[in-house]
């Protein structure tokens, strides 16, 4: 009976022991922690992984072993001393005894048992729910709930969650919902219980967007670089914010194959080596900057194939490679050479190890407050006009000045710059992108640096050389590292194998980030036999499309950035550098103070990658976000790293929201993933790596080569950093304005005077987006660049014109967060006769995507017929889809290379000045404005006796499957209403454009008929680009030049791909003037409607080859033109 009793006692005492919630929660921790290490990204208990995998997922094991590769000795063994020594300490204090302790404390107080419940039936039945719940395409895939337990002393149901519901877009309304969403699966006993939700320790609301403030002492960076005289300022911008930013991968030496090779596969026109680039150069840097921040790039980020190096170097007994026109004036204090190390371009090009930054010299010069300064001068031989990136380098000392003041002369003008030398000496430091003439400037330097200070003496200058342009890729590579050093009179072998390189498969993922099975193997590429004589090679393509390990070498940063794997894995270089090179920008700073670096206090870093994956029914893929809390640590500084996943959270609701709210409201936010991919994790600031859409998918692609729509992301991700930032440092903010638009040129009543008129664009995602001032830019006729003129508050300026010169004109939007892109431009020439003035008109604002479609089972990129236009340039075109066919696989989409290092030529926005330069030559004056505002009304048409109106490839457009709307009408109904009235009661119309009939043919067919004269039809595209002139055209004076006009891809003006082909409508007098020469079809056409007099040309004028053969067209329409 006693043995029975005793039985029951200790079985009660089990039972509540075991009922304990610590107890519970200690058990259910311990699966919870059991289940994370089965199923974590990291590697580390594994001794091999063949899974495939995207090149910026990295197993934590992998990285503990490169990293101790990568560490020298003396590293080693401090870190295991230290390490003994944390053993040694702890041991001494006697800390082993205190988790003995403490249990026993723990113990010995009383504890009050709530009255809980475990329902495994409840758990399955909520997990149901909730999967329901989550929209498809947010769930990252792995969604448990773990346990449901309820709570009747405090009515509560609490719900453990497993980690992957911390990749969702938590907020306090998602969470309201899927609270709702448990309490509607729990019994009606109960459905009245509050709802706990959590994950492992933290409440889901945990994961809710806050962000942790800057201290008041770390608000506000040290100025590194601004503009003397800047075209405006603002206070509630991004000023002085250093952002770090990258995109997608680039051109790498394979060191397997001893090649140079692409790390994707080229689909839709385009390669994600590339794609990307064409958001981040043309957008995003551009935002960020006009909002007054630093942005830095770990490529090279001008796409001008030529490069000019100017250095105080030069090489006695041997060759330099740059230009050694440097030149110095020494004043009150002498110019001399530095100690240390400085910039040489000695080598042709630079191999494994090499470092330009360390085997040149420097000059240096105390500072003046006043006085006669002293002078450094780069002077530059030019090969090509355009426009350059200009670098400045120096070396940054103990006594470095804060203000080195650099001048910038370009042609047009001249821009002044204070550099802060105390950080980022030994690289190339970019001022800004200038446009050039070719040819050598004798006279002038390309830059000048004195040695004025306003900080006070006692500080130096530091002068090296300087770069201009980007330039074709110099960093020579080749299979082993040992190849540096081979010595052709040692006996080896003839040939030697390459050891395989460990995880090198995943260079052929694809893109595709998720996650593969642990069972999925990958066979490694056959390990190819290298002669033992050394081949080293270039890329032999511009340095642009290079990756990052090859630009951060040619750029001076040390060997363990660009090249953790010591020259043996080119392929995880190039996205292992990536954060480490973030962290050396930082090094020394506030955000490192403890390591070495650069000195600046980089404030966020973001990588912008496409991923793969595809869906058969033209569905969206759409974005994905990745970030790294390491279980809740934080940065080196004190920054919680949770702070990157509020600021990824915040980029990809800034993206999704403003793609849905503008373009397509059916664009898919997918998950936000915290794992241990390098690109997010190294980098020891608040870091995102978001993969924007699948590169691989017709949906998203449809939309993502459209420049609208790459706008509207460029400028979401700028807004997001801002926001964070500005949160972060507790400020005020305001986002910067949209171009304006209705621009106008006008003549005033007295002589030379002449009005610019224009209004704001209102944005509807941002209220606080509106100007408040504008800036006024001005290009005279002979230069190549614009300077400012004016700053005004009002949306007019009035300009008095002394000379017969083309003056050239754009504005610039203002308010307190920045700059807005420019407006387009427009010019005028003064004659003195007001009626010999013509009007120009432009009317080809259109930029968009090439033409698409999905039908019988094909679906692509319809370019060959339409290529779309390109704002100002295509910087990641690489050549014309090829498989059309959907159900093709993984080659569905895939496109030719031939074009992958070539810049596009899109709407440069800038064809008045071209065609005023030929109006000019026959002998008149001319003003210019929108076609939006003859639209408004704010232009007279018939003000003017000739018009010349521009339209370009302008016709009706749709982006994606069209749920913006329709965008750049030819014709909107209130412009054919006053041309209409124009050429009926007497106007002169000169109007040219490849869709010139077709575009409003359908939607209003009478319109070319009776205003026009013509009527239009679409036939097969003409192989050839010539044009002849008619016997009638002849007889009317015109001569029989041989005319060309441009069908092909160019860097220099845009493609004209099928030109309509006109014919006179029925009872109006018509003359053909041009005829296509492969079909005799007619391409310019004169017309007599009502009492008007046209000159209709369905090939837009700017893109007939040769500037003497332009002018003489335009001089022999205006003749005829005027012709009774």
């Amino acid at each position: 009976m006693n043995r029975k009793y005793t039985i029951l006692i200790l079985s009660a005492l089990l039972l509540f022991f075991f009922a304990l919630p610590g107890n519970m929660d200690a058990r259910k921790k311990s699966k919870t922690k059991a289940k994370t290490e089965q199923t974590s990204t990291s590697s580390s208990k594994k001794k091999s992984s063949k899974k495939k995998k995207k090149d910026k997922d990295d197993s934590d094991s992998s990285s503990k072993k490169k990293k101790k590769k990568k560490n020298s000795k003396k590293e080693d063994k401090k870190s295991s001393k230290s390490s003994r020594n944390r053993k040694a300490s702890r041991n001494s204090s006697g800390a082993s005894n205190k988790p003995a302790a403490t249990r026993a404390k723990r113990q010995s107080k009383p504890r009050v048992t709530p009255e809980v419940a475990q329902n495994d039936s409840l758990t399955i039945a909520v997990n149901a729910a909730v999967l329901k719940w989550v929209p498809a395409e947010q769930n990252p895939g792995g969604l448990r709930v773990n346990s449901v337990t309820l709570d009747k002393r405090l009515h509560e149901a609490k719900v453990g969650l497993n980690d992957n519901f911390t990749y969702l877009p938590i907020n306090q309304h998602y969470i309201a919902g899927l609270k709702g969403t448990v309490q509607r699966a729990l019994p009606d006993s109960v459905r009245h219980y509050s709802v706990v939700l959590k994950v492992g320790r933290h409440d889901l609301a945990y994961y809710i967007s806050r962000i942790d403030k800057l201290p008041e002492s770390a608000r506000r960076n040290p100025v590194f670089i601004k503009p003397t005289d800047p075209w405006s300022t603002f206070a509630k911008g991004m000023n002085n914010d250093n952002i770090a930013l990258w995109h997608s991968h680039g051109r790498y030496f394979r060191n397997a194959s001893n090649a140079w090779a692409w790390q994707r596969g080229f689909l839709f026109e385009t390669i994600e080596d590339v794609y990307p680039m064409s958001y981040i150069l043309n957008y995003v840097v551009p935002m960020l900057e006009n909002a007054g921040a630093n942005v830095f790039l770990p490529r090279e980020r001008d796409v001008n194939n030529n490069e000019v190096i100017v250095d105080n170097d030069v090489y006695p007994g041997g060759k330099v490679y740059s230009q050694s026109d440097f030149r110095i004036s020494n004043g009150s204090q002498k110019w001399k050479v530095g100690e240390g190390e400085g910039f040489i371009y000695d080598l042709p090009a630079f191999r494994d190890t090499e470092n330009p930054f360390t085997n040149g010299t420097y000059m240096e010069v105390p500072t003046v407050t006043k006085g006669k300064l002293s002078v450094a001068g780069w002077y530059a031989d030019i090969p090509k006009q355009g426009e350059y990136a200009v670098y400045v380098s120096y070396k940054t000392l103990p006594n470095s000045t804060t203000d080195a003041h650099y001048t910038v002369n370009y042609s047009g003008g001249s821009r002044e710059f204070v550099v802060n030398q105390k950080m980022g000496g030994g690289t190339w430091i970019y001022l800004g992108t200038f446009p050039f003439k070719a040819g050598s400037c004798e006279n002038e330097p390309v830059v000048a640096l004195t040695n004025l200070t306003k900080k006070g003496s006692g500080t130096v200058v530091t002068a090296d050389a300087v770069k201009i342009g980007g330039g074709m890729g110099n960093i020579e590579r080749s299979a082993r590292r040992s190849d540096i050093y081979y010595d052709p009179s040692t006996p080896e072998a003839n040939t030697v194998a390459n050891e395989p390189e460990a995880d090198e498969d995943d260079e052929d993922d694809g893109g595709s980030v998720d996650a593969q099975d642990d069972s999925t193997t990958v066979t490694p590429p056959p390990v190819p036999q290298v002669s033992r004589t050394p081949h080293f090679s270039t890329s032999g393509l511009p340095r642009y499309l290079e990756g990052a390990r090859y630009w951060l070498q040619w750029a001076g940063f040390p060997e363990s950035v660009y090249s953790p794997y010591h020259g043996s894995n080119d392929y995880k270089d190039d996205y292992t550098d990536r954060g480490h090179w973030v962290n050396y920008l930082a090094g020394g700073s506030r955000v490192l103070p403890k390591r070495e670096g650069l000195g600046i206090p980089i404030d966020l870093s973001m990588a912008l990658h496409t991923d793969a994956g595809k869906r058969g029914d033209d569905s969206f893929v759409g974005t994905l976000g990745i970030y790294y809390t390491n279980g809740g640590a934080s940065y080196a500084d004190g920054t919680p790293r949770i702070n990157s996943r509020m600021f990824t959270d915040m980029v990809m609701r800034q993206i999704t929201s403003d793609i849905r709210s503008t373009y397509e409201p059916r664009w898919t936010r997918r998950s936000m993933w915290d794992k241990s991919y390098l690109e997010a994790r190294v980098a020891e600031v608040p870091t995102t790596l978001i993969e924007l859409m699948s590169h691989q998918n017709y949906a998203d692609m449809m939309y993502g080569l459209d420049p609208n729509f790459q706008f509207t992301v460029g400028r979401a991700i700028y807004k997001a950093m801002a926001r964070f930032l500005a949160e972060r440092k507790s400020r005020e903010l305001v986002i910067q304005p949209l171009p304006v638009r209705n621009f106008s040129i006008v003549r005033e009543g007295n002589k030379g005077d002449y009005k610019l008129s224009w209004q704001p664009t209102p944005d509807k995602l941002e209220p606080t987006a509106m100007p408040n001032k504008y800036v006024v830019l001005e290009r005279t006729e002979g230069e190549l660049g614009f300077r400012r003129i004016a700053e005004v508050k009002s949306t007019h300026f009035t300009i008095k014109v002394t000379d017969k010169l083309i003056h050239s004109f754009k504005i610039v939007a203002v308010n307190d967060g920045g700059l807005s892109f420019p407006s387009e431009v427009l010019a005028l020439r003064d004659v003195g006769d007001s009626k010999q003035q013509i009007l120009i008109v432009n009317g080809f604002n259109r930029v968009s995507g090439p033409a698409h479609f999905s039908e019988n089972g094909r679906s692509g990129l319809d370019s060959k017929e339409d290529f779309g236009v390109p704002y100002i340039r295509d910087i990641s075109f690489t050549g014309y889809q090829t498989n059309f066919n959907k159900h093709a696989g993984n080659s569905h989409g895939a496109s030719g290379s031939n074009y992958v290092n070539k810049v596009i030529a899109g709407n440069t926005f800038d064809y008045v000045a071209e065609h005023g330069e030929s109006i000019a030559k026959a002998g008149f004056g001319f003003v210019s404005c929108s076609a939006g505002a003859v639209e408004a009304g704010h232009v007279k048409l018939e003000n003017y006796k000739t018009v010349d109106f521009i339209l370009g490839k302008q016709k009706a457009t749709v982006i994606g499957n069209g749920k913006s709307g329709i965008m750049y009408e030819a014709f909107p109904a209130d412009l054919q209403k006053k041309l209409q009235t124009y050429v009926h009661k007497g106007g002169h119309l000169f109007i040219s454009g490849q869709y010139v009939g077709s575009d409003v043919a359908a939607k209003t067919p009478g319109f070319t008929e009776e205003v026009f004269g013509i009527t239009a039809e679409r036939i097969e595209r003409p192989l050839n680009a010539r044009l002849e002139v008619t016997e009638a055209a002849t007889a009317a004076g015109m001569s029989r030049d041989d005319l060309t006009y441009n069908n092909s891809l160019s860097e220099d003006i845009y493609i004209v791909e099928n030109p309509d082909v006109l014919n006179p409508a029925e009872g109006v007098s018509a003359t053909p003037m041009l005829l296509f020469n492969e079909n005799g079809r007619t391409a310019a056409m004169l017309t007599k409607p009502g009492k008007g007099r046209v000159f209709v040309m369905s090939v837009p004028f700017e893109t007939i080859n040769g500037e003497r053969r332009r002018d003489t067209l335009m001089k022999q329409i205006l003749k005829v033109l005027d012709e009774k």
